[in-house]
């Protein structure tokens, strides 16, 4: 689909309107309804960064800086898509938002800080020293850190989200620090560095591993599964022949490579999908998504996009991802499915299945009845995050003839409390619907 123009640098998913969200740095920013495949939304925003949404308020955030550089934090309200206010922030680069404490945080490379910004009143409420020029950061929700990629120093800055101050500042070395994925499977972060992926223990905020990826490579993105102890890293070497760059599959429970993938060149996403368990990642020399299984290791497919393809987004609801262009004005829309669907024929979600699960309240705190009817199979029950990450697995049954009921406490598999937040509830068959914790 056409979108305002190109250099598409930022994509967000907003799970209650299932709209996406994008940047387009010289034309601004605009929503695709997931329904239509249509842009629904867009206005002129010189500068237009990186976006994210908080699913609490029914908010997006974006980060610019207009014709006179003033750099500046932008509000968008959720239901409409349209402009709110804009809270000045100079420096602003990066915008990531914390469920828990409903806050964002926003990188200001110029000035080496990081800014907090309540979300509820859309105010600015204090400033975080860092490293020299962050850029990229990362939440560790479940222990109340926020991982700072501090460019120019080569290090990772990790902030205390209660206290709101750094803790540890890491020095990374070797090449530029530009990608990390904190995988809660293993309560790590994994931080790309000049030739290696560093990996760094959540509790005690130590390096506890080294993992070497092709010598002379900088590794472009890092993400990983919520289903298996699967990262997978992308590396691009600057010398040699195409075939050195790819994908490299790591153990994130001995920290250990399992597989090379020669797949791609310049992957500057990686994407794993929960309902599908696949990695998606683009290829901007090669103008491709490659699609990898779950595991990482068998290269499934490439499927061919506009030019230098940068980011993804997806849509749980539609099972759809969006590919985000630098080069192109166009958002293609790939199909996440397990299983073939005829090209160029849409499927309607059905709606008699769709509607036969049934969350009770919704919103919730602490305890949520999930209810399935007769078409609504029994078994597994799944829980997802709203950025796809598995959070907990639920064993359904039912009587004979009878209604499946079941309670979700608001925990993780390993029962602790998730945070506030948007949750997808899945049951067998492709049933699925959407709830809302609060505090």
């Amino acid at each position: 689909m056409q979108v305002p123009g190109a250099w598409v640098g930022g994509m967000a998913y907003n799970s209650r309107e299932d709209v996406v969200y994008g940047t387009c740095e010289y034309r601004g920013f605009f929503a695709i309804s997931c329904d239509s495949n249509r842009v629904v939304s867009q206005f002129p925003l010189y500068g237009a960064l990186s976006v994210c949404y908080d699913s609490l308020d029914n908010k997006a955030f974006c980060t610019y800086h207009d014709w006179q550089w003033h750099d500046s934090l932008l509000v968008v309200d959720g239901q409409t898509h349209s402009r709110v206010r804009a809270i000045s922030i100079p420096g602003a680069t990066v915008a990531v938002w914390d469920p828990v404490s409903d806050r964002v945080y926003v990188s200001c490379q110029n000035s080496s800080q990081v800014a907090v910004v309540d979300c509820a009143t859309d105010s600015l409420l204090t400033y975080i020293p860092v490293g020299d020029c962050p850029i990229k950061m990362y939440v560790n929700a479940p222990g109340r850190k926020l991982y700072v990629l501090n460019y120019d120093d080569r290090s990772v800055s990790v902030v205390d989200l209660t206290a709101n101050q750094v803790v540890k500042t890491i020095v990374i070395g070797g090449c530029d620090v530009n990608a990390g994925y904190y995988c809660p499977r293993v309560d790590k972060f994994y931080c790309a560095g000049g030739g290696e992926v560093v990996a760094i223990d959540g509790r005690s905020d130590s390096v506890v591993a080294r993992i070497p990826v092709a010598e002379y490579s900088a590794v472009d993105a890092v993400s990983g599964s919520g289903k298996r102890d699967v990262v997978v890293a992308s590396y691009y070497v600057g010398i040699g022949p195409p075939g050195n760059d790819g994908l490299y599959v790591i153990d994130a429970a001995m920290d250990t490579t399992t597989a090379v993938v020669r797949a791609g060149r310049s992957t500057y996403a990686v994407h794993w999908s929960s309902l599908s368990d696949r990695f998606y990642c683009t290829s901007a020399l090669t103008n491709e998504v490659i699609v990898l299984s779950g595991d990482g290791r068998q290269h499934l497919v490439s499927l061919p996009v506009a030019h230098d393809p940068y980011v993804i987004a997806e849509s749980p609801v539609r099972r759809q991802l969006y590919i985000g262009h630098l080069g192109s004005s166009k958002v293609y829309v790939i199909r996440d499915a397990t299983t073939p669907w005829p090209e160029g024929q849409y499927r309607e979600p059905d709606s008699d299945t769709a509607s036969a699960l049934r969350l009770d309240p919704s919103p919730f705190h602490d305890h949520l009845s999930i209810t399935g009817g007769i078409s609504v199979p029994a078994g597994e029950v799944r829980v997802f995050a709203e950025d796809g990450r598995l959070v907990r697995s639920l064993n359904a049954a039912r009587p004979a003839g009878g209604v499946m009921r079941l309670t979700w406490d608001g925990r993780d598999s390993r029962g602790r409390p998730v945070p506030p937040g948007v949750y997808v509830v899945a049951g067998e068959g492709g049933v699925r619907a959407k709830t809302v914790k609060l505090r």
